[in-house]
């Protein structure tokens, strides 16, 4: 049919419509009248910035960028507030995160009687059915009135019937109740598995409940997952969630299978907004790469798989990290580590040779050292002088000459840097002043001219970014401590580890982590310029605004107020 053939109204629809697109298309959007940090060094601040096809087009003075606005161009007042590089989350949980928000959040809990209280009222208020599980997330035994873990006796009051789950703050061990345990037919006869342990009844084999680490994420591999139609309606809230934070680009830390078809499903239906990076559990889906190659380091509708992951111990204020030495009060007990040293070198061999960056959880020192020995290793073995940017996730008690060793093969530590704030205090009882105080030594970073970004584990902790860096900053514990007076970095150090240096981690240095012509337009505004803010006050400054490529993903009410 030739176009002749069609009526002319539709004609006309088709010409109005393709015009709007092109004009759409050609039409820029310009961002003034505030402070904008473009955390380039070069040239710190701008004062206007212009974005064409949700990259920036020009940066500079108002007169240069304004000189090129034309009719049907937009512009956007800050209205005297800060716009910067959208943040970069360097390690975290995305569809943990998620899935979270449909359990029952226990981190205000200061007692059994409190948890007990609080699952059921959580139970009754979802009309929970015989059999269906009620999960709860975030307690934590340091703060609890008995000082220590629930177990099934506990948690059978919450239910008999129903199973029942709580999961740890640090999200490496939990409790379950009898009728859980029966479940997974956890009894007796369960032996502890390589790199993780079941807690039994007092000189007895009875599991009481408690599991931690290999154990408990067997366990919790076992639950049953939301409807499909739910993860997707929690995946568009998470990145709600995640953007109300100044993010723009996020990271599930750990991918299996299950979990990356329940991701490239949501991009594939176009529910990311977020750039989302993906790591492979490298146990088990080495081959991720090969089999799905339009994922391989390079966004495909907003998501990608960076690389590989795997996880070498514990958590500290679950005594579970790997340490060097005792921990405090205990004669021999170190934590442990995974793998064998052995196991652990054909990982980082298997990485290496398919040239994939590689992410280890490491917290103790021991679990540090053997991560950057087997690293040494195997790159001496394979004549590889390219370490593909590896990076050692939270990096806790990372000691200074494991740090230099660090930079010798350039791997990255990623500081799990708000455990100041969140535990500094169980660190100093757990380690002891010389190396609680020490934890998260991102000055010794700085002093060794290292590359280091900072994270929040997600759903460990919530996303907050000026929180992070006001952590970092000032290193405070709840209890108003100073833990580690020497490890304290200047705010623009701390903004470096969640724009330039996150976007190095992520191989996006040219795309990302600093407001440059041809970059991709992902900024946030804040309430204040962070470098001009008192120390003390930096958790306060708010985010009022997310754009994402030049799309606004969040924005508070009142913006237009402030």
């Amino acid at each position: 049919m030739e176009a002749a053939d069609f009526p002319a109204e539709v004609l006309a629809e088709a010409e109005a419509e393709a015009g709007k697109k092109w004009r759409s298309k050609m039409a820029k959007t310009f961002y003034t009248n505030g402070t904008i940090l473009t955390m380039n060094e070069n040239c710190l601040y701008a004062e206007a910035v212009c974005v064409k096809d949700g990259r920036i087009f020009s940066v500079g003075t108002e007169e240069e960028v304004m000189a090129e606005k034309k009719e049907g161009d937009q512009v956007i007042d800050l209205n005297g507030k800060t716009m910067m590089p959208g943040f970069i989350d360097a390690h975290s949980h995305f569809v943990g995160a998620a899935n979270a928000m449909t359990q029952c959040d226990l981190s205000f809990c200061e007692s059994f009687s409190d948890i007990i209280r609080t699952m059921k009222k959580f139970a009754e208020e979802r009309c929970l059915e015989k059999n269906q599980w009620i999960v709860g997330c975030n307690y934590d035994q340091n703060f609890l009135e008995e000082k220590r873990h629930p177990d099934k006796i506990v948690l059978d009051e919450i239910s008999r019937e129903n199973p029942v789950l709580i999961v740890h703050a640090s999200s490496h061990m939990g409790v379950a109740n009898s009728k859980a345990l029966e479940m997974q037919g956890i009894d007796e006869k369960t032996e502890d598995c390589p790199g993780g342990k079941y807690g039994r009844l007092e000189n007895t084999r009875i599991p009481d409940g408690y599991m931690e680490e290999k154990a408990f994420l067997n366990f919790q591999s076992k639950l049953p997952m939301n409807s499909f139609e739910k993860l997707m309606e929690l995946i568009v809230k998470a990145q709600s969630m995640y953007a109300s934070y100044g993010i723009t680009t996020v990271q599930d830390g750990m991918v299996g299978k299950p979990l990356f078809q329940l991701l490239k499903y949501a991009a594939q239906k176009e529910l990311l907004k977020l750039d989302i990076v993906g790591y492979a559990d490298i146990t088990t889906m080495s081959e991720i790469f090969e089999e799905e190659p339009e994922y391989a380091e390079s966004y495909c509708q907003h998501l990608k798989m960076g690389g590989f992951k795997i996880f070498l111990d514990g958590s500290p204020q679950g005594k579970t990290a790997w340490m060097a030495k005792p921990y405090e009060g205990e004669t021999d007990y170190c934590g442990y580590p995974i793998y064998t040293d052995e196991k652990l070198e054909e990982y980082i061999e298997l990485a290496l040779h398919k040239k994939k960056q590689l992410l280890a959880h490491c917290n103790g020192d021991a679990a540090a050292e053997q991560y950057i020995t087997q690293f040494e290793t195997a790159m001496g073995k394979l004549g590889e002088k390219d370490s593909h940017r590896a990076v050692m996730v939270h990096a806790q008690l990372v000691r200074e000459d494991q740090l230099k060793r660090m930079a010798e093969i350039q791997m990255m530590p990623s500081f799990f840097v708000v455990h100041t704030y969140y535990w500094g205090d169980i660190h100093i009882r757990n380690f002891g002043q010389e190396r609680g105080s020490q934890i998260s030594p991102v000055k010794s970073a700085v002093k060794n001219h290292m590359k280091y970004t900072f994270h929040q584990d997600t759903p460990v902790v919530p996303p907050d970014m000026m929180r992070t860096v006001w952590s970092a900053v000032n290193r405070i514990s709840k209890s108003g401590q100073r833990i580690g007076e020497n490890q304290r970095v200047s705010v623009m150090e701390a903004l470096k580890a969640i724009t330039v240096y996150a976007a190095y981690q992520y191989f996006e240095e040219k795309e990302k982590g600093t407001i440059e012509k041809g970059k991709k337009a992902d900024f946030v505004v804040l309430s204040e310029n962070p470098l001009e803010t008192e120390p003390e006050n930096l958790a306060s400054v708010q985010v009022l605004m997310t754009i994402k490529e030049n799309e606004v993903i969040y924005k508070t009410e009142d913006y237009n107020k402030n």
